[in-house]
């Protein structure tokens, strides 16, 4: 009897351990079908069907079809169907291109840019017509213009203009603004009559500015010199100049001459012509024909204009009309016949 158990309990175990061993095949088997089937399918296309696969073709959208009705016959006819487009980026980017285009033609060639009338503050004898033929503004383009090189075209060639400055409005104008320099002497020569400012700068004269102290010379005046450095000197006569330079305009005369000319006029009477020689400085034309040099520093010019008056005394005494009289050395006068 206890034989027949041993038996039957070791079938047990035996059946039992391979039911575990088929489950745990089962299992397997589960999970690698799984594994594989979460995979992405690689898609295949085929011109063809293929056995055991079924191919879908890609859906294409529907084109728009329209239909023309001919009347009350109910007839109609279908017109050729229209793709649909579809707009992207690309086009997108053709038009911002076309309207940039399009708007830079715009700036450069519609008539609400381009330069009408020129404006200018602090001019008085110069006029916008002036300015203009210099730098030729009047009907181009706004966008053509350079601020930069209109300032440095009007300094070059309006050595009377000062502290330039240009601004651009848009669509159309053009402002300038500047200082004119305002004589207070003139410098005439034979051939040729200078303005002066106050600060010795040599203006051409235009139209006309009441009266000035007028200075009757052999010469032109005598220019400040510009001491250059070594390097500077070939650059600057290899540098082509401007016709106001040319002509000398834009060059300063040492202030102490002008004002040693002023203070002349104050000591002769009033009316009397300034003589000026580069031998002999200052002077005047004396009412009698003669010519009274002083030289170029009025100091002492109460003491020159004191033996002055005695010389003249003495000559007349002497009967001697002289044609020139210098009292440019106080203690060494001398006198020309």
């Amino acid at each position: 009897m206890s034989t027949i158990r041993s038996t039957s309990s070791r079938s047990d175990q035996v059946r039992s351990r391979q039911q575990q061993r088929t489950t745990e095949r089962l299992k397997k088997s589960n999970q690698n079908v799984t594994h594989v089937a979460s995979r992405p399918a690689m898609p295949v296309y085929s011109r063809s069907n293929i056995a055991g696969m079924n191919y879908t073709a890609p859906q294409q959208r529907a084109r728009r079809q329209y239909y023309y009705s001919l009347g009350a016959t109910g007839a109609e006819i279908r017109l050729p169907a229209i793709q649909t487009q579809n707009l992207g980026w690309r086009l997108l980017s053709a038009a911002i291109l076309a309207f940039s285009f399009f708007a830079l033609y715009f700036l450069f060639n519609s008539p609400d840019f381009q330069i009408q009338q020129l404006e200018a503050q602090g001019i008085q004898r110069l006029t916008t017509s002036d300015l203009n033929s210099v730098i030729d503004l009047q009907g181009k383009s706004i966008i053509y213009v350079n601020a930069s090189k209109v300032q440095a075209d009007l300094t070059e060639a309006f050595p009377e203009l000062s502290n330039i400055q240009v601004s651009i409005n848009m669509p159309n104008q053009v402002l300038i603004t500047c200082t004119e320099r305002q004589p207070v002497l003139a410098w005439k020569t034979e051939s040729q009559t200078y303005w002066l400012d106050q600060e010795g700068v040599m203006i051409p004269p235009r139209g006309e500015f009441g009266e000035l102290l007028t200075i009757t010379a052999s010469e032109e005046p005598p220019i400040l010199a510009v001491i250059a450095p070594a390097e500077t000197e070939a650059a600057a006569a290899e540098q082509k100049l401007s016709p106001a330079e040319i002509e000398g305009w834009g060059r300063q005369v040492d202030i102490s001459l002008i004002n040693a000319a002023f203070q002349l006029s104050l000591q002769v009477p009033q009316g009397t012509p300034i003589l000026y020689n580069p031998e002999h400085g200052l002077g005047w034309e004396d009412p009698s024909g003669w010519d009274v040099y002083v030289g170029l520093t009025l100091n002492d010019i109460e003491y020159k204009l004191k033996a002055y008056q005695e010389l003249i005394v003495k000559l007349g005494e002497e009967g001697i009309t002289p044609s020139l009289v210098s009292f440019e050395r106080l203690h060494a006068p001398f006198y020309r016949e």
